[in-house]
């Protein structure tokens, strides 16, 4: 590790971690101070009718320090392992840090600072009271708490240091294979997405899809809420966990289990064919169907072996699949014959 990515790592854990925690546990202090000045239940949510959800005063400091820190070191975990996630055939070091990483420190300041200011706001606001339902509004106040959002991620990608240029491995050209003018070849693959995203991915889906039951049991009429994000989070991990990937004649073709997003680039439209290694955190921000920091896009699902097919309009697509080099060789060979 350069002395250049321990600043930056250094400051991340500054700026994203300890500051935002720190703020968390301060808001935290000061509302239970004001614990004897204040109404138990707490109004912890506003409708347009005013108060229509309330906690016990020790659930607000839980609520308050479960999300917010929750939030905080969940993104502190992802900056930290992204890069050492289970790898495809080929190992890549993975001493790096990238404009990812900061980018996420700095919403993590955002995220504390506002959290926690709201979270004194709610408390102030209900100082003095004997009953929750008499809280004003707050709605101002949110918006006041979204531009510290805004400001405090700006100041958090600025009291960083420069993210080091991440050194992405070089692509090496496609060979080709021997392939008489009366045969055929053929390729097919499957790009699948790190064991541990998947058990993420549907860890929470299972955890929502047991919310909407239960606020479905409840008889609560906004549980249609819930089962729209349950059947959002649904639709993604099917459309982006799994691709199948097919080389042959009519060229390439990249397509999830859903049928979409479905890639496909003519063998006429291919003017270069590569082998390369990709790292998805660092170069695309994250994994799934990706637009990279350099204009690339395609299927990166994992760090490793990837296919890289440079069309003649100057377009760039990029499959993470095992057996990259061999795909790429194909892909060449059926190029070189069809031209």
């Amino acid at each position: 590790m350069t002395d250049e990515i321990r600043r930056a790592r250094t400051a991340f854990l500054w700026v994203g971690v300890i500051v935002p925690l720190g703020l968390l546990a301060l808001a935290a202090a000061v509302i239970i101070a004001w614990m004897p000045e204040l109404p138990d239940p707490m109004a912890i949510h506003w409708g347009s009718d005013g108060v229509d959800g309330v906690a016990s005063q020790w659930g607000y400091i839980a609520m308050i320090l479960g999300i917010g820190g929750g939030v905080v070191i969940f993104d502190a975990v992802i900056v930290a392992f992204a890069q050492r996630l289970p790898q495809s055939s080929t190992k890549q070091p993975v001493a790096q840090w990238s404009t990812t990483a900061r980018f996420m420190g700095a919403v993590n300041l955002g995220l504390g600072t506002m959290i926690a200011f709201l979270a004194v706001v709610g408390a102030a606001l209900q100082r003095g009271l004997a009953d929750a339902a008499d809280t004003p509004d707050i709605g101002i106040w949110t918006f006041v708490g979204f531009g510290l959002l805004v400001g405090f991620t700006a100041l958090g990608w600025f009291l960083q240091p420069k993210s080091p240029v991440y050194e992405a491995a070089q692509a090496a050209p496609a060979g080709s294979i021997p392939l008489a003018t009366t045969e055929r070849a053929v390729w097919f693959g499957t790009a699948t997405m790190a064991r541990s995203g998947v058990v993420v991915l549907v860890s929470a889906l299972a955890l929502l899809a047991l919310m909407t039951v239960f606020w479905i049991a409840r008889g609560d009429d906004s549980w249609w809420i819930l089962g729209f994000v349950t059947f959002l989070l649904a639709v993604t991990i099917g459309s982006m966990v799994v691709f199948r990937v097919r080389v042959n004649a009519e060229g390439l073709r990249v397509r999830s289990l859903l049928g979409w997003p479905n890639t496909r680039i003519p063998l006429e439209r291919i003017e270069k064919i590569e082998w390369v290694q990709v790292n998805p955190f660092a170069e695309f921000g994250g994994w799934g169907w990706r637009i990279g920091l350099d204009g690339r896009r395609g299927v990166v699902l994992r760090t490793g072996d990837a296919l890289q097919v440079t069309e003649a309009n100057g377009r760039v697509f990029v499959v993470t699949v095992d057996g990259a080099s061999d795909a790429a060789a194909v892909l060449e060979t059926l190029r070189a014959h069809s031209a």
